[in-house]
């Protein structure tokens, strides 16, 4: 009797968000959470903010009577930058289109407002970059901590003092007697002096 093979469920249709803005893995190569990728809530804000900067700097260059072609041009940089961020997942490519975008629009009264979403976009990745960051360098000094506790303690070596060794003590903790040592010799003793005549107490006429 031949066996039925399992049906394979067909592979899930990719969809044109998830082919322009393809996803990033959050973990780098030591299996830990990499600072620089986007999630993909980041990528959608920063593809959207870039597609919105490059329709700004298309109207403001016809709204403008001069420099249109910089206006344009500083425009189009910006929003590239910021796109291919998006598109490849990277914060800190997507923070450099970003505030690049808030320049021009410092210059223009008229657009300042503008300037809100593309701070508050850059500062939302800035201060998630900067916690990951924090976070691994946190992991890395637990990490040398740990290998130095489990590395067996060895002897430690005894640091040799200033001149020369002296002799090692005996088992009394004294140190035995010096070949060199000369005791000192005791002392002469002076004779007594001869006892003085006796006075002669007699009465002299």
């Amino acid at each position: 009797m031949d066996e039925v093979a399992p049906e394979v469920a067909p592979p899930r249709g990719v969809s044109l968000l998830e082919r322009l803005l393809p996803p990033v893995d959050p973990l780098g190569d030591d299996g830990q959470p990499k600072p620089s990728h986007m999630t993909a809530r980041e990528q959608q804000v920063a593809a959207g903010l870039g597609f919105a900067n490059l329709a700004i700097a298309a109207g403001s260059a016809v709204a403008m009577e001069k420099q249109q072609a910089l206006a344009l041009a500083v425009g189009v940089v910006a929003s590239a930058i910021t796109l291919v961020g998006a598109r490849v997942g990277n914060r800190l490519v997507a923070i450099t289109g970003l505030f690049l975008s808030t320049q021009r629009f410092s210059s223009s009264t008229a657009f300042l407002a503008l300037v809100v979403p593309y701070y508050g976009a850059a500062m939302w990745m800035f201060l998630r970059y900067n916690r990951l960051v924090k976070e691994k360098s946190i992991r890395r000094r637990q990490q040398r901590l740990e290998e130095r506790g489990s590395t067996p303690a060895g002897p430690r070596p005894v640091r040799a003092r200033r001149g020369a060794a002296g002799p090692a003590p005996t088992s009394k903790g004294r140190p035995p007697p010096s070949k060199r040592y000369t005791p000192p010799k005791p002392a002469k003793r002076r004779p007594p002096p001869p006892p003085a005549p006796p006075k002669d107490r007699s009465i002299v006429d």
